[in-house]
């Protein structure tokens, strides 16, 4: 079962979130993410929860 939604998919970016955090995608690879408690994440900090945890959904 998917918890995350994909909020727009191009032909190369794609934008998915959750309910904490939303990432975007270079053709398939994370280039950028922000989370509910922290915001904007320098490109993609994994040591944020919210963004290891919708990482892990996705990747899964």
């Amino acid at each position: 079962m998917e918890d995350y939604r994909k909020i727009f998919d191009g032909l190369a970016y794609t934008i998915i979130e959750d309910d904490e955090a939303s990432i975007v995608l270079l053709e398939g690879k994370p280039i950028a993410a922000s989370c509910i408690e922290h915001g904007n994440h320098d490109l993609l900090d994994l040591n944020c929860p919210h963004v290891e945890k919708l990482l892990k959904k996705v990747f899964s």
